[in-house]
């Protein structure tokens, strides 16, 4: 069953957005953003409303109703359930539909002053919340990325635990600084965005951090870094030239490498703006499992000399399957770079940040988190993942507002 994002929403006031956004952005030639900026809300806050039905406080439904300038603005609050009258005589506009139709404007009104009181009512109304506000009672919902299984325990099936390792005890030990429960999810990489943006998580991580997330996804200050290194197929198949491993990034960027990187990744990011790949070159997967195999199998659709993943994978995998893949700058110090591993957190919880960060920061100094982070390096990971030297970084910092994401 598909879960219901947690605000009250109207299928018929997303009806009526759509169709007044639609003749605004025509008429104005402007967008979802402008939009938001005049109606004094996040751009994601109207977004929802036009995804979901979400219905917003009622100071931002008369500045949509006058900012899309209705004939018949009282539809608008009864899509919304909202049982008051519109309280202006006649339908008014922030700007005339057409400038020479005299008397739109039916009334004498300061629209200026009508604005700011408004958007004094929306910012108000949508004032900082706390983290207890935003929880409202309920746990802190966190979605575990599997894809970093090094960060957990291991079961007897092979599959990782969610009570041991180094993000549980980061888990419990945010729990304690926040003073709030943490209900751990699994969570699929490639649905981690969509699951945010609809609140069915909090946070989700840790990942590595990267610019151009979608959805102005925020991430919290590092747990801990970590590289980013290749895997290389060593088994030929058909419709790939035959090329020597690259020794260089510029052996790398200079050589026509099919590359194959997680959508939305760091890899992504980095294949795109450092390496100046895109169209045939690069090959972009929905799933860890679907870029694995384009350098694994034979025979596959689209396969690619190389995928570009994060460190720790890339040895684990080379150690896996040592006949069929090579891992590439993959050791300490000789990494294509060292990236923060932090949590992604929900767009619409920028008022939140300040605790989380606190609480993360709280977790990584604690004794339980570096004990298990001396204990992964102790097993092989020194030098691929090193903890974030961040404890002495300003306390009020806010939210990493980023543009894309990490694996």
């Amino acid at each position: 069953m598909k879960p219901r994002p947690e605000f009250e929403t109207s299928p018929e006031l997303k009806r009526i957005f759509l169709r007044e956004l639609d003749a605004w952005r025509k008429q104005s030639h402007l967008g979802l953003h402008e939009l938001s900026q005049r109606c004094g809300v996040s751009q994601s806050y109207l977004a929802h409303v036009g995804r979901y039905g979400r219905i917003p406080s009622k100071p931002v439904l008369l500045l949509l109703a006058l900012n899309f300038g209705m004939d018949h603005p009282q539809e608008l609050l009864e899509a919304a359930n909202v049982p008051d009258n519109w309280p202006f005589d006649g339908a008014l506009a922030l700007q005339p539909k057409h400038a020479a139709e005299d008397g739109f404007l039916s009334v004498k009104l300061n629209m200026q002053g009508l604005v700011d009181a408004l958007l004094t009512a929306v910012r108000s109304d949508s004032r900082s919340k706390s983290l207890r506000q935003l929880l409202a009672g309920r746990p802190l919902r966190i979605g575990l990325n599997f894809t970093q299984p090094w960060l957990f325990g291991t079961l007897q099936d092979g599959s990782p635990d969610t009570t041991r390792g180094l993000v549980p005890t980061l888990c419990r030990a945010m729990a304690s600084h926040l003073a709030c429960e943490v209900e751990a999810m699994p969570t699929p990489f490639d649905r981690f965005v969509e699951r945010l943006c609809r609140g069915d998580i909090d946070l989700f991580g840790p990942l590595l951090v990267s610019p151009y997330c979608p959805s102005n996804i925020h991430f919290t200050v590092p747990t801990h870094r970590m590289g980013l290194s290749l895997l290389m197929r060593l088994r030929p198949t058909s419709g790939l030239a035959d090329l020597e491993a690259p020794r260089s990034m510029d052996e790398l960027f200079n050589r026509r490498y099919v590359l194959a990187a997680l959508k939305d990744s760091r890899a992504h990011h980095f294949c795109a703006t450092q390496l100046k790949r895109s169209g045939e070159s690069l090959i972009i997967c929905s799933s860890v499992e679907e870029a694995l195999d384009r350098v694994l199998l034979r025979g596959i659709p689209r396969p690619a000399h190389l995928f570009v993943t994060n460190a720790m994978f890339a040895v684990e995998q080379g150690r896996l399957h040592p006949d069929s893949l090579q891992p590439l700058f993959a050791a300490p110090g000789k990494m294509l770079e060292l990236s923060d591993n932090a949590f992604a957190v929900r767009p619409d919880w920028a008022d939140g940040m300040l605790e989380l960060n606190s609480g993360v920061r709280a977790a990584t100094a604690s004794q339980g988190f570096l004990s298990e982070l001396e204990g992964l390096l102790a097993g092989g990971a020194s030098g691929l993942i090193e903890a974030a030297e961040m404890h002495n970084a300003p306390l009020n910092q806010g939210p990493q507002r980023s543009k894309g994401n990490g694996y």
